[in-house]
């Protein structure tokens, strides 16, 4: 056994976060949900601002809370798994970390997105556009006017800008989550980062969208055993027809995997902070999983709950549409595949067993998603 899954193996079993955390997380996360509530997108972040736990990975000495993957994974999952749509992730776990790295202002207690440009100038269905307070842009190093050698470096530029001042046109997505095509201002101050920096925060990012798809996908497991108890047809509750009993335990079958797959790449980050050498390979498993995962959770949910799950007035399409958008977001289900299907023919038969096992590396998986974004 490798010393990096040792490692890992280890770091999970301190995924376990303070009970009293947790309760405060859903008293604070459940003033924000449930059917007499209307859900207003970003309306928690107050809220969590208030117990501190907005910024709850950033250091005490940017004014944040100084806690770690565990407490931000748990709170993802409750957010997700209540409905509670809010930038938590974006904020504290993508752009955060990145401020810090590139040794920008980290103080501030507002929402932020990150924002890649394409080869256009544009970043394109970027999440919460227009309703954060900054947006974190991301480019390619080098104008129009460079040398090409420049991009060929790898380097980045980035510049934070107020959303007021960023060109936003609203783009339709399946979730009341926002979604928006964005354009910085001419005059923004760019900075040059090295691609570490920016790599790390795209595979934060995409962990963060597997914990959020688990978190959902518990909370449509929880809300299917609940109508199902509850409702009956022909004298019975609906639990005791086999053919639902079917539907609802593969929902929590494919829950539980996908949760162990998470669960491995959140002890990963917290472990290695997503730098060890299985890094990319645990996080490309866990959105391969979850991305299963959740095609049959979303499907079997609302076959269980019939027509009244597609209503405006039932809490579901809270859980589902924004998972529905989260899968496809820092790699589609499609990317992150394929990269571990190219390293499983790589390794070929000898090398199944071993991949099973032990993991392989996986290299450059947000580089690779950076190239198709930027154009590179």
């Amino acid at each position: 056994m490798s010393h990096s899954t040792t490692d890992a193996q280890a770091a999970t079993a301190d995924l376990a976060v303070d009970a009293d955390l947790l309760a405060m997380m859903r008293d604070v996360l459940s003033g924000h949900a449930g059917p007499d509530v209307e859900p207003v997108p970003g309306a928690a972040w107050g809220t969590l601002a208030e117990v501190g736990l907005a910024r709850l990975t950033a250091p005490e000495a940017t004014g944040g809370s100084g806690a770690g993957w565990a407490e931000a994974a748990a709170l993802l999952r409750l957010s997700a798994s209540t409905g509670v749509a809010v930038p938590y992730a974006e904020t504290d776990l993508v752009v955060g970390p990145l401020r810090r790295d590139v040794g920008l202002d980290d103080t501030a207690t507002g929402t932020a997105t990150l924002a890649v440009l394409g080869p256009d100038g544009h970043a394109r269905r970027v999440a919460w556009a227009g309703a954060t307070d900054t947006v974190l842009f991301v480019r390619r190093a080098g104008g129009d006017d460079d040398e090409v050698g420049d991009r060929a470096a790898g380097g980045y530029e980035v510049a934070e800008v107020p959303t007021d001042r960023t060109g936003v046109t609203t783009v339709r997505g399946v979730s009341a989550v926002p979604l928006g095509d964005v354009t910085p201002p001419e005059d923004a101050e760019w900075t040059a980062v090295e691609p570490g920096p920016v790599e790390a925060a795209v595979l934060r990012g995409a962990l963060a969208r597997a914990v959020q798809c688990v978190g959902a996908a518990e909370g449509m497991l929880d809300s299917a055993v609940a109508h199902t108890t509850e409702r009956t047809q022909f004298g019975r509750a609906l639990a005791k027809f086999q053919s639902v009993q079917n539907l609802v335990v593969d929902i929590a079958a494919e829950t539980v995997l996908a949760r162990a797959a998470v669960d491995q790449a959140v002890a990963d980050a917290l472990a290695t902070d997503l730098a060890g050498p299985l890094s990319g390979f645990r996080v490309a498993v866990a959105r391969s999983v979850v991305s299963q995962a959740l095609a049959v959770a979303v499907r079997n949910a609302h076959q269980v709950h019939g027509a009244i799950g597609t209503t405006h007035e039932h809490t579901l399409h809270r859980l589902t549409l924004p998972a529905l958008q989260w899968r496809g977001e820092f790699g589609s289900a499609e990317f992150w595949d394929s990269l571990l299907a190219d390293v499983a023919v790589a390794g070929g038969m000898d090398g199944a067993w071993p991949l099973i096992v032990e993991g392989a590396t996986v290299g450059g998986a947000a580089a690779a998603w950076l190239d198709r974004v930027t154009g590179a």
